[in-house]
């Protein structure tokens, strides 16, 4: 068994459980306010372990996507998300339901078809400052607008809207990445450097969106929601800002539709499940605690 496949399936099961210790800390964070929240984790032991861990796992799955093909290391890398239900079941001590593996397995399978269908061969990536600021700013929009929709609800469209901000950070720190590289690759400029900078500020805004959409209790349907924007808006970005392509073919659009479907129907069976944590005393709405007192 060669190296690089070793790590394609060691990473997903690192990450997994990386996700899981992040969320079982998060969990019993429910008192700190949306910006506090990530202060607080990062002093945590169990968080900063499930942090390292899941480092560990991307470490590993960077280190196949470099050395073995694309069409064995996505579908091993996006079969996490049942490993990770399994193991944060496991963690809090309670039975997996039916419907939450069901909903992920559609996630992942969904997930990997889409992947799959897209163009991966591409030329290299160039930004300007211009496009970098107009590309910026939309997803600054969006994200505020995320925090207000979650701030808005409750209970899974809360944790719906957490995860897709944090997936939107995280596409978009992909890219940014994705353009960083290939430029030092080229030359080291000035772009690498305001690049890596931005990289890192949409890096801690996705871990800011993920770890307050872990807190609901709804660890499924989030880490799945996540799973499944971050991709996508990588790829968004990369066909309308870096000139990438989209599938050409009849057979791949459809294929991608119905790669669609299927995720968002897992999407749907997890967001339908009820959260996993119980109610802590800084959860009751002050109403009750004057009714009770």
């Amino acid at each position: 068994m060669t190296l690089w496949l070793v790590a394609a399936v060691a990473g997903a099961p690192l990450v997994a459980l990386g996700a899981a210790l992040q969320q079982n800390a998060a969990g019993h964070c429910q008192s700190h306010s949306f910006l506090r929240l990530l202060p607080h984790l990062v002093r945590q032991p169990k968080w900063l372990l499930g942090a390292l861990t899941t480092l560990g796992g991307s470490a590993m799955h960077i280190m196949a996507l470099s050395n073995g093909p694309l069409t064995l290391v996505q579908p091993l890398g996006m079969s996490g998300l049942p490993f990770a239900v399994l193991i944060a079941a496991a963690i809090d001590r309670r039975r997996v339901k039916r419907l939450e593996v069901l909903g992920a397995i559609a996630v992942s399978i969904g997930l990997v078809s889409l992947l799959m269908l897209l163009p991966h061969e591409s030329t290299p990536p160039t930004l300007n400052g211009s496009s970098a600021v107009v590309l910026s700013g939309c997803v600054f929009a969006l994200l505020g607008g995320s925090a207000v929709m979650a701030r808005r609800h409750r209970g899974a469209v809360n944790a719906l809207f957490l995860a897709i901000g944090s997936g939107l950070a995280y596409g978009t720190f992909a890219a940014m990445v994705r353009v960083s590289g290939s430029t030092a690759l080229r030359e080291v400029s000035g772009t690498v450097f305001w690049v890596a900078g931005l990289a890192v500020l949409f890096c801690v805004l996705g871990l800011l969106f993920q770890q307050n959409a872990y807190r609901t209790g709804r660890f499924a349907m989030s880490y799945a929601t996540l799973l499944v924007v971050d991709p996508i808006t990588g790829s968004l970005i990369g066909v309308l800002v870096l000139n990438e392509q989209l599938p050409s073919s009849l057979f791949a659009n459809l294929g991608v539709l119905a790669a669609g479907a299927v995720t968002i129907a897992g999407v749907v069976i997890l967001a339908r499940l009820r959260p996993h944590h119980h109610v802590q005393p800084a959860e009751i709405d002050p109403v009750r605690k004057l009714v009770r007192v």
